[in-house]
């Protein structure tokens, strides 16, 4: 009958009552974790800024003050429309060249320095 907690693969924490209901216990956790995270999400997309909760409770603490209701009310507006519209560009099969960009990591064309970028056309 050992009380513990412990983190599980997927980042949720597990308690552990005792060990025949570890299991039963776990995948309860694990769910409830995995629900939480879907309606509170761990950072936003701030005109691609990806900003933890807290920072972007700063930043709207900020706004409010500086620019008031109105201002407030603006910004709202015009991140929801970002939002939707980055929604609804990851979601079709746009194509195109440009890299995409994924959990704060570009994916797509590797370009590490200067000697990755395309050479200049000779000639002209």
């Amino acid at each position: 009958m050992k009380r513990g907690t412990r983190i599980g693969p997927d980042g949720s924490i597990i308690s552990d009552e005792d060990g025949s209901s570890s299991g039963g216990s776990g995948s309860g956790s694990g769910g409830a974790g995995g629900g939480r995270r879907s309606l509170c999400p761990s950072s936003v997309d701030t005109f691609g800024f990806h900003l933890e909760l807290k920072h972007f409770a700063i930043v709207l603490l900020f706004i409010s003050v500086t620019m008031g209701p109105i201002g407030t009310i603006l910004f709202m507006f015009l991140l929801s429309i970002y939002t939707y519209y980055q929604r609804r560009s990851n979601n079709g099969s746009g194509g195109g060249g440009s890299s995409k960009w994924k959990d704060g990591k570009a994916v797509g064309k590797n370009i590490k320095g200067v000697g990755d970028l395309p050479k200049p056309p000779k000639g002209g």
